[in-house]
C-alpha cells in the first residue's frame, strides 16, 4: 500500500524521469552522439598533449576515465566500455585529421609534451619496486 500511496503523490515526478529515460534512450538509439564526440575530441587532443606520441593504450584508457568521471550517471547505463573504446578510436581518427589541418592546434598539442629522454646510462634501477640510482 505504500508503494501505492507513493506512486500517486509523486506521479508527475516519475512521469518526468521516465521520460527523460526514453529521451537519453532515443538519442543514444539514433546516433545522436554528437556532444559525447565533442568531449572525446578534446579529451583526445590533452591526451595525445599529456603523454604524446607512442602511448596509445594509456591515452585510451586516460580518455576513458576521463569521459566516465564527465557523464552523467544515467548516460553511463546506456554507455558500454566497449561503445566507448569505439567512439574514443573514431575520435582519435577525426581529431588527427583536424590536427593535420589546423597548425595551431598541432602547436598546442607538441607544446605542452613532456617527454624525458635518458641515455642508458641515466636509467634506474627498479627492483623491489624501490627505484636506485647507482
Amino acid at each position: 500500500m505504500n508503494i501505492i500511496n507513493f506512486l500517486l503523490a509523486n506521479w508527475d515526478s516519475i512521469i518526468l524521469i521516465v521520460a527523460f529515460f526514453v529521451l537519453i534512450i532515443f538519442l543514444i538509439a539514433r546516433g545522436k552522439k554528437t556532444v559525447v564526440f565533442k568531449m572525446l575530441y578534446a579529451l583526445v587532443t590533452e591526451a595525445e598533449k599529456q603523454f604524446g606520441a607512442g602511448t596509445g593504450a594509456l591515452k585510451q584508457s586516460t580518455v576513458i576515465k576521463w569521459v566516465y568521471e564527465r557523464l552523467p550517471a544515467v548516460v553511463k547505463l546506456f554507455i558500454t566500455a566497449a561503445t566507448l573504446e569505439r567512439w574514443v578510436d573514431e575520435a582519435v581518427i577525426k581529431a588527427k585529421e583536424q590536427w593535420a589541418k589546423n597548425a595551431n592546434i598541432k602547436e598546442y598539442i607538441e607544446s605542452g609534451q613532456n617527454i624525458i629522454t635518458l641515455s642508458a646510462d641515466e636509467l634506474p634501477e627498479v627492483t623491489d619496486c624501490t627505484i636506485k640510482k647507482e
